[in-house]
């Protein structure tokens, strides 16, 4: 086996980038495979459609980047109080009650988690 080789072994899913190699392999889905890349945050104010906070991560989902996203946009727009909307992907118990313990109202739908697509039966959606 060459060096290379026995790199790839310690390397999440075996896989390498030569180019950029702070890239993360990233999960899509659930699917049980990834793309090696970033996960980009981005806050906009919706008033004045206007990106007033983002990040660049290497965590692969966006469940644990609600609140730190949150206070980044309040503390941006200079403001006291917020109302957070996301996608149900950032839906985390933790991360909400930490929005709602800092002021910072969380409007996160819960993900459809119903078995019954996969079972042959019809979805809640």
């Amino acid at each position: 086996m060459t060096r290379s080789k026995n790199a790839l072994k310690s390397e999440p899913g075996e896989q390498l980038s030569l180019s950029d190699p702070d890239g993360a392999l990233h999960d899509l889905a659930g699917q049980g495979h990834g793309v090696a890349g970033y996960n980009v945050q981005t806050a906009v104010d919706a008033k004045h459609h206007l990106i007033v906070a983002h990040e660049v991560t290497n965590i692969g989902s966006d469940r644990s980047q609600l609140t730190k996203m949150a206070l980044a946009a309040r503390e941006a727009m200079g403001k006291h109080k917020l109302k957070a909307l996301a996608d149900p992907g950032y839906f985390n118990g933790p991360e909400i009650k930490a929005c709602d313990e800092a002021g910072i109202t969380p409007l996160v739908p819960k993900p459809m988690t119903s078995n019954a697509k996969a079972e042959g039966r019809f979805s809640k959606g």
